[in-house]
């Protein structure tokens, strides 16, 4: 009999663990609004042109290597941005202070040409470029760099010059916006995530100081910006046919994907921050991170600055302030669409976009 009772009492209480289990709320509490922390704002200046000096013709010879986004993230009526990477494979030094891209007719300089950068025979060095055009469509293009090129700080300014031939791009058509559902820290990827994530870790802090070295003191949106293009210059991507996530410690030693590539962009930049600043977006096929950037958008400006152009930035806003996207595997700037964003009809520098997928999360990297 007691033994009967006994097993009676334990099935009651195997019945309640189970019962509690499926109670278990889906969700986990993530940020507070007092717990984010925002860049402060910093403008970004290059290497001061110098001086046109010499009365010697100095030659030069560069090669232009052109990359470009995920074309179907290019749009009528936002700025769109190209990157090249111009080699020097001359014996002089060039200098160049300023880019034009001839787009449809329209012509478009980058900077002020004030400042710019030093390339040095057999040096490569990188550039994004952004135009906007009205409409969707093929475009034929070419590009022009201001320069000047000499030796031992004597210059020649040879002005603007066009590289050789033109190229097309296409601009996509508008969309409509996506219906998907969203949620908000499913524990199922937050407890993932929150397991991986170690702003601590030797390897993350290490190469967050490296990456972010040079822009002053503190947290401010131009480390940011240089831990986004670390990311994308020196982290490999892996294309893993398992659903194995790996620490961002790892992945800055073995490469990753998407999920890597995300979780090493929140992890470095926390790292930085010393404070909560990441999300990470979760679709059906793809993820990438968000960061904090505080309520004022006039930190897009110091963007610009670092990127030395005027571009159009992907963001999510809600009661903290807004969130600007970090998909180094969509574009090449921090605030690009992300990969399966596409934009909706608008224009200007805030993209009205929508994302390709059934369900998004979003969580709170804590």
């Amino acid at each position: 009999m007691l033994i009967v009772r006994y097993m009676k009492t334990k099935a009651l209480l195997l019945l309640i663990i189970l019962l509690l289990g499926c109670l278990t709320p889906p969700y986990r509490h993530g940020f507070d609004e007092n717990d984010v922390v925002a860049p402060s704002p910093y403008h970004v200046e290059w290497e001061r042109k110098p001086v046109a000096n010499a009365i010697i013709h100095y030659t030069y010879n560069y090669i232009v290597a052109i990359s470009y986004p995920n074309l179907s993230i290019i749009y009528p009526k936002y700025w769109n941005a190209i990157e090249l990477k111009v080699k020097n494979i001359g014996n002089t030094n060039i200098f160049i202070y300023n880019i034009e891209i001839d787009i449809g007719g329209r012509k478009f300089i980058q900077w002020d040409g004030k400042d710019g950068k030093e390339i040095m025979p057999g040096e490569e060095k990188s550039f994004v470029v952004s135009f906007m055009v009205d409409n969707s469509g093929v475009y034929s293009y070419k590009i022009g760099f201001y320069l000047m090129a000499g030796r031992n700080n004597r210059w020649y300014d040879w002005g603007l010059v066009y590289s050789e031939g033109e190229n097309e791009i296409e601009i996509s058509p508008f969309k409509n916006p996506a219906h998907y559902k969203m949620h908000k820290n499913y524990y199922v990827y937050f407890d993932r995530i929150k397991k991986l994530v170690d702003p601590y870790d030797s390897i993350v802090v290490q190469k967050a100081n490296i990456a972010s070295s040079g822009y002053g003191y503190g947290y401010n949106i131009a480390k940011v910006c240089s831990i986004f293009e670390y990311i994308r210059n020196h982290m490999k991507y892996v294309n893993e046919s398992k659903d194995e996530w790996n620490s961002p410690s790892i992945a800055l030693i073995q490469g990753g994907d998407c999920e890597e590539f995300a979780m090493t962009m929140a992890a470095m930049s926390m790292a930085t921050a010393k404070g909560y600043v990441a999300r990470i977006y979760i679709t059906d096929n793809h993820a990438f991170a968000a960061i904090y950037i505080g309520k004022d958008l006039g930190i897009l400006n110091s963007i610009d600055s670092y990127y030395h152009a005027k571009l159009s930035y992907a963001l999510f806003e809600d009661k903290f302030g807004y969130w600007i996207v970090a998909d180094m595997l969509s574009s090449c700037y921090l605030g690009c669409l992300p990969v399966g964003g596409y934009a909706l009809e608008g224009e200007g520098r805030i993209y009205k976009w929508s994302i390709e997928t059934n369900d998004l999360y979003a969580i709170d990297v804590v």
